[in-house]
């Protein structure tokens, strides 16, 4: 059973959360292949616009158009490769295929929430999403939270949404102190800091929650900076303007993207990490900090509160009150930080790349 499978969010070499789920996916399914049927791993066959450096072999298009290779070439690539089935993983997929396929969708953001999104994409995934997932033999949501969004908004039947959840990679886990120290020191961070994770756009939230920072600096006269990774997305010039207004340039680290193995140890350090995300189909950096043991405040809505279960200080992300409320409680009281990096540990452990390969490859196998 030859399975095509998108790898086109490796395309752009910027980390995002798709790329993460696609790399961890495809990897484990590929460990899984031969595990079980002792062959080489070519039953999966990578399929994306342009070639992808590290996955030789696959059905590429040669820096074409995303969106005019999709659906003018790849049918007919995957019909001379003989492709019996195609693993779509980034909600939208070809119009037509001369094979059943299996789409992830991940959230449905594009629908809720259209103002945290730019008109490009709006143009180009869009109206593509609702017809790939009523074409799909089985849809892939990584929540329970996505599967209820895409069967009220896309009019699929229930049982053809089955819900895999992502996982943090291993390299996510606890670090001797030693190596967390010399990550620390190399970008020059103070001993005590709260951390965030993510792009830098509106949907995350960072103006209430530099805002919320700005209040407990002030009235619990805490030691502690903030540090902001991840890229500089949409719309972000309003958390410069927050950061400088609110007179937080001294205490507020802003580092762009790091390396993984910087970032495990970036997690490690963390006195907290925050997540006050607006909405979130999953919320992968969430388990990553649990799994590196750092304690979780996090946003309660989308999927969040899903993933995070009792492993989370978790507020309501519209009110700057509750998350500075919930902050300073964190920042203030050792022993409720000690309790959420237990449960969220404990919590980390539940999720498994290895199984949602088993329960993808499982579905292929319904499929065919």
């Amino acid at each position: 059973m030859r399975v095509g499978f998108d790898v086109t969010s490796l395309c752009s070499g910027l980390p995002s959360g798709v790329a993460t789920y696609t790399s961890n996916l495809f990897a484990h399914l590929v460990d899984l292949s031969r595990r079980s049927s002792g062959d080489d791993g070519n039953l999966l066959v990578p399929l994306a616009h342009r070639p992808v450096e590290d996955l030789p072999g696959g059905l590429y298009g040669h820096h074409l158009n995303k969106t005019l290779w999709m659906h003018l070439v790849l049918p007919g690539q995957l019909a001379r490769r003989g492709v019996a089935l195609c693993h779509f993983t980034n909600s939208v997929a070809s119009l037509w295929t001369p094979c059943p396929t299996v789409v992830t969708i991940h959230d449905a953001t594009l629908w809720l929430f259209p103002q945290h999104h730019y008109v490009r994409r709006l143009l180009t995934m869009r109206p593509f999403i609702p017809p790939a997932a009523r074409r799909a033999a089985a849809i892939i949501a990584v929540s329970e939270t996505t599967r209820r969004d895409i069967v009220r908004l896309f009019g699929v039947p229930a049982d053809k949404v089955r819900v895999i959840y992502e996982a943090p990679a291993p390299c996510f886990r606890p670090l001797e102190r030693k190596l967390v120290e010399l990550v620390r020191q190399r970008y020059r961070l103070p001993p005590h800091f709260v951390l965030y994770v993510g792009t830098l756009e509106p949907r995350k939230n960072l103006v209430r929650l530099l805002k919320a920072f700005a209040r407990v600096r002030k009235e619990a006269a805490v030691p502690h900076h903030l540090v902001l990774v991840g890229q500089r997305g949409w719309k972000s010039a309003p958390i410069f303007q927050a950061i400088q207004c609110l007179g937080l340039t001294k205490v507020v680290h802003v580092l762009g993207y790091v390396p993984t193995s910087d970032l495990v140890a970036l997690y490690n350090a963390a006195d907290v990490f925050v997540f006050p995300s607006v909405y979130e189909g999953f919320g992968l950096p969430v388990v990553e900090a649990m799994a590196c043991g750092a304690p979780v405040l996090a946003s309660r809505a989308g999927a969040i509160a899903e993933v995070a279960g009792e492993a989370a200080e978790l507020v309501d992300p519209l009110c700057v009150e509750e998350i500075a409320v919930g902050l300073c409680r964190l920042l203030t009281d050792p022993e409720r930080r000690t309790e959420l990096r237990r449960r969220g540990l404990a919590r980390a452990r539940t999720f498994s790349w290895f199984r949602a390969a088993q329960e993808t490859w499982a579905i292929y196998q319904e499929v065919m």
